[in-house]
């Protein structure tokens, strides 16, 4: 450790973080590119060392590692450290460095004197506001007690919280201080470099107040708010705010608050000029730093001065290889799959690999996926650029992603003339429409041709289990091909090969499928009225594989309840193993295992292989057991589905008698009876195909960990789990060559830091997030509005779960939760309703909810934050409303 107390800001050494915190380092910076910095010093980290040495703060620091941030000790802990630090004595040598440093100011120079911790202002946590600030500070005693505040501040409540909720360790941080001249600003405020509220790069933003800059940074004020155009140098819009007071110095020490005058309360901060002044040194700050900047600025006597600079943490990354000279349009791959979490750097790179793979079988050339916030993202542009193809792409959202194609519109109608030119000859036109439709004409020859052999499938009713033998003999073959593999990088190669090649047999087996969306209407047509029964048609279909897994887990708790020991020691959520040795323990598990060989490759967000199946980690389906043992009826899951598929047999009988009148009445009949048929039977099928391969990405994880376990063994990973922070060639260089290696911390970080990230469905090359559904988001009074995506009506105690894997829920709850995948559904074994914040009418959780008969709502913005536990809700499913009673 450096034993420099001070360093000039204007030191070579100012700019090293681990010295003078982040925050005085990237002071540092923007003084040496000319930026105007006010004049100061730092006093470094060894001061701090200087200070906690000896003393009881590193025993007490331990001890806090050990805590959850919230729990009583931690903030006796944190009251304890602080004290601890404010009552060291300071050393001769830090006293006479800060005294030196000052004395190259005027005697009367007054003081801002900030926190600058080691852990502050970086890009994944800026620490804005959690430690310490003393202003309007004069006289070397005043300053050494204003440091030795802020030093003491690296333990405040917020902070230690902060830390804790980032993943950084308490005992690995450290404080320094940056002491500068006060500004006393005649205005400041904040400017970003990027907006904040859309995310959008190439617009700054700026906030403006008169005074000091506290009261624009503490939300006292409603401040000026500006938009500027980077690209053209365009103020967009200036809002007046309402200042009723400012914060001035008060000249012997501290601040106040004044009243602003009527004059400034109703006029504008900033001139024009101003404006587009402050606009351009942000943009210098943001090419210094490479990143959108947080700067706080000051105003005094016509000149600008910077505060402070620091990355915006809350801004969703701009995928990667995004142009900055077009606009393009990314959509989220995961918000399609039902799964929108982050994923690790392995599954990511294998997912991106796969997408590009795809494509190009079907010989469309380019890289379509692009990474973003741990997310993978495809490049629809192309289609947007196109009306036609626009059309058919909306058209086809309109059913999975109803709020998505909202606001796409939205988008277009501002941004169209945006996007990259297509051709408008007519020559070329017709050799683009050509080349398209000779890619695309197998395909669609495929569809049609299985199409129509579902409409005419003299037995409908038995195409899921005819699907489900084709896809389970298809994906035997692949795994046995991938196992014959000679060694761990050859494996996983094969298993990617096997997914992208399986997309050919699952598609040759689907496309009969889209009898049942051809069926559905043509039923409407000739039952008009018979809404009700086509709905009831697809209840209760026990060949779903997603309702037959549920129907299995239901006869594990029929065991489990047949045996009451094991059903109590179920109920005080003992472990696997505990029940197992319980009285009739052999019979229960002989019922789960049996369910885990048949559907153990299962999980919950699935398509991330990193994650445990369910034959790895059980506890899952042993909590869904114990909320059905706590249902207050005897009715099993194969009880419910009897008596939706009774009810399923009414309506088509129903819908056969009034098709049955006037002289085409015995055809009409006939003809309604076949196509119920089939809407029924190959509705079913909807949920096969990522059954059909998700034994490819259970087989996929075992290879992957395996070669994770082989480069433990040897020394080249501390952990078999660190293999998924690995790229694909990554972990090839290191199976290969002994001596390559990787650091993974930085990565590690960086892939929990993805995981606290909120995806937006689609972000555009320059940052842009939908603006009309983070202002509908941000309406807490209203009812949550959403897609109806099954129908009818439940009121019931909310359960939020964001994550199945230690979901409990009961009988007769309202699941709220992100997503819903296949991983999910066995906990529509005890809910009453459905709320999710991704979905549209013809996602995984829509059709599981409206096959178990429960009314959903999906797609609400935010679902899982405006909803609390426990809160009464009523779910509407025929409007599309939850509406929260309590």
């Amino acid at each position: 450790m450096s034993q420099v107390s001070t360093l000039p800001l204007t030191a070579e050494r100012a700019t090293d973080g681990e010295l003078t915190g982040g925050k005085a380092a990237n002071l540092a910076r923007l003084a040496g590119a000319g930026l105007p910095v006010p004049d100061g010093f730092c006093v470094t980290t060894a001061a701090y060392h200087d200070a906690v040495d000896g003393t009881a703060v590193p025993d007490l620091v331990d001890r806090l590692d050990g805590l959850e941030p919230g729990e009583p000790d931690a903030a006796d802990l944190g009251e304890r450290l602080r004290s601890a630090i404010r009552e060291a004595p300071v050393s001769e040598r830090v006293r006479a460095a800060v005294t030196e440093q000052l004395s190259a100011f005027p005697a009367d120079a007054a003081f801002a004197v900030r926190s600058s911790a080691t852990a502050e202002d970086l890009p994944g946590a800026s620490f804005a506001g959690q430690h310490e600030t003393v202003l309007d500070v004069s006289g070397p005693e005043a300053v050494v007690a204003a440091v030795r505040a802020c030093q003491a501040s690296l333990f405040t409540d917020r902070a230690i919280a902060y830390r804790a909720r980032n993943g950084i360790d308490h005992g690995e941080v450290s404080m320094a201080v940056v002491v500068q001249e006060m500004v006393d600003a005649d205005a400041s405020g904040i400017a970003f470099t990027a907006d904040p509220v859309t995310g959008t790069r190439t617009v700054t933003t700026i906030d403006a107040g008169y005074g000091l800059g506290e009261a624009q940074v503490g939300g006292r004020v409603t401040a000026d708010t500006v938009r500027v155009d980077e690209r053209s140098g365009e103020i967009l819009d200036y809002r007046v705010g309402e200042p009723e007071q400012a914060v001035r110095p008060t000249g012997g020490g501290g601040t106040e608050r004044v009243p602003v005058s009527e004059a400034d309360s109703t006029g504008r901060v900033l001139t024009d000029d101003q404006v587009l002044t402050l606009a351009a040194y942000g943009d210098r700050i943001e090419s210094l730093f490479d990143e959108p900047q947080d700067v706080e600025w000051a105003l005094a006597d016509g000149r600008f001065h910077v505060l402070q600079a620091r990355p915006v943490t809350a801004l969703f990354p701009v995928p990667d290889g995004a142009p900055t000279d077009e606009l393009r349009v990314y959509y989220s791959f995961g918000h399609r799959q039902g799964m929108p979490d982050a994923m690790p750097p392995f599954v990511l790179d294998y997912w991106r690999r796969l997408t590009d793979e795809v494509t190009a079988q079907f010989g469309i050339p380019g890289r379509f996926g692009a990474e973003a916030g741990g997310r993978l993202y495809i490049d629809i542009t192309p289609y947007l650029a196109r009306p036609r193809l626009r059309d058919l792409l909306f058209d086809r959202f309109e059913a999975i992603d109803e709020p998505m194609v909202a606001d796409l519109r939205d988008l277009l109608d501002e941004r169209a003339d945006e996007l990259p030119p297509v051709e408008t000859d007519a020559v070329s036109r017709i050799r683009t429409a050509g080349s398209l439709c000779s890619r695309l004409a197998p395909r669609v020859a495929e569809m049609v041709v299985g199409l129509v052999s579902g409409l005419v499938d003299p037995d409908p009713l038995s195409a899921p289990v005819r699907t489900r033998r084709f896809y389970g003999a298809r994906c035997d073959e692949a795994v046995g091909r991938i196992r014959a593999g000679a060694d761990h990088d050859t494996r996983i190669r094969r298993a990617m090969n096997e997914t992208a090649a399986s997309l050919e047999w699952v598609f040759e087996e689907f496309y009969p499928f889209y009898a049942a969306m051809v069926a559905r209407p043509l039923l409407e047509r000739l039952c008009p009225d018979g809404r009700d029964d086509i709905e009831a048609l697809v209840r209760g279909i026990d060949d779903d594989p997603v309702t037959a897994m549920n129907l299995a887990l239901g006869d594990v708790a029929v065991v489990a309840r047949e045996n009451p020991a094991v059903a109590d020691a179920l109920r005080a959520g003992e472990e696997y193993e505990t029940v197992r040795r319980r009285e009739g323990g052999e019979a229960f598990a002989a019922a789960l295992d049996a369910f885990l060989d048949e559907y153990g490759f299962r999980a919950a967000g699935e398509i991330d292989f990193s994650r445990p199946r369910y034959r790895d980690d059980p506890a899952p389906l042993l909590r869904t057991v114990r909320g059905l043992l706590a249902a207050d009826t005897d009715e099993s899951p194969r009880d419910r589905s009897r008596r939706l598929r009774a009810r399923a047999t009414a309506a088509r009988e129903r819908l056969r008698s009034a098709a049955d009148t006037g002289i085409a009445g015995p055809v009409r009949r006939r003809l309604v009876d076949h196509l119920a048929a089939v809407y029924r039977g190959y509705f079913g099928v909807r949920e096969l195909p990522k059954f059909g391969i998700s034994p490819l990405f259970a087989e996929t994880r075992e290879q992957v960990l395996g070669a994770g376990e082989t480069l433990t063994e040897t020394g080249r990973l501390d952990d078999p789990e660190d293999v998924w922070l690995l790229r694909l060639d990554e972990l090839a260089t290191l199976l290969d060559d002994p001596e390559a290696s990787v650091d993974l911390s930085d990565r590690r970080r960086e892939f929990e830091r993805h995981q606290r990230l909120r995806p937006p469905r689609f972000v555009t090359s320059d940052g842009e997030v939908p603006r009309a559904r983070v202002e509908r988001a941000s309406d807490p009074s209203a009812a949550l509005a959403g897609t109806g995506a099954s129908a009818g009506v439940v009121e019931g105690v909310a359960r939020v779960v964001t994550t199945p894997a230690t979901a409990d829920l009961e009988a007769g709850e309202i699941l709220v939760c992100p997503y819903v995948d296949p991983g999910w559904t066995p906990l529509f074994l005890n809910a009453a309703g459905l709320v999710t914040e991704v979905g549209g009418r013809l996602t995984h959780g829509s059709l599981v909810a409206r096959e178990h008969g429960i009314p959903a709502v999906v797609a609400v913005d935010d679902a899982t934050a405006r909803i609390r536990s426990g809160q009464r809700v009523r779910v509407d499913g025929d409007r599309g409303i939850v509406d929260r009673l309590e």
